[in-house]
């Protein structure tokens, strides 16, 4: 994504990771000292925890693969050619892009069943609405693989002015 889009997704998405891990921070600490003081558990706790953890993760990778900021193994950038380097970021961006094309897939089968089966959590809160992070996230990052793709192959960068597929060839 570029411009005022991109601008926007990333700052939604960094506010949305600073709340939750916010969150998550301050409910791991509120449990703990409950647990000393109280000797009992907040009530939902453990779940509410485990969701915080599903969607930071995710909103982590989605925000990595918009911006290029994965990580990544370069070991053949210092021995290729630029226009070598060019395809080869090519091929590592089309490689995760069917790999997110196929996890979209399979998460999107299993929150259909989900749905499907009426499922709930935290006490009577239905199961799909949490785990609809899964298709999402997903679908975001084969979009942002894709875009990276087409961008180095158009200009030889990748989208959005995050540089090249690899690090320039040492000299």
């Amino acid at each position: 994504m570029t411009g005022r889009a991109g601008k926007r997704a990333g700052l939604l998405l960094t506010g949305l990771l600073a709340t939750f891990l916010g969150a998550m921070l301050v409910l791991a600490a509120a449990q703990i000292l409950w647990r000393n003081v109280f000797r009992m558990s907040i009530p939902y706790s453990e779940q509410v925890l485990e969701w915080l953890v599903l969607w930071i993760a995710l909103l982590g990778a989605m925000a990595a693969s918009i911006g290029s900021r994965h990580i990544t193994i370069d070991a053949l950038s210092q021995v290729l050619s630029e226009s070598a380097r060019r395809w080869v970021g090519v091929a590592a961006q089309f490689f995760a892009l069917v790999a997110c094309v196929a996890l979209l897939l399979i998460c999107g089968a299993y929150w259909l069943d989900t749905m499907s089966y009426g499922e709930t959590t935290l006490g009577g809160l239905p199961r799909w609405a949490f785990e609809v992070i899964l298709p999402v996230a997903f679908a975001v990052m084969a979009g942002a693989h894709l875009a990276h793709m087409v961008s180095l192959l158009r200009h030889g960068r990748l989208a959005g002015g995050a540089g090249t597929a690899v690090p320039p060839k040492a000299d």
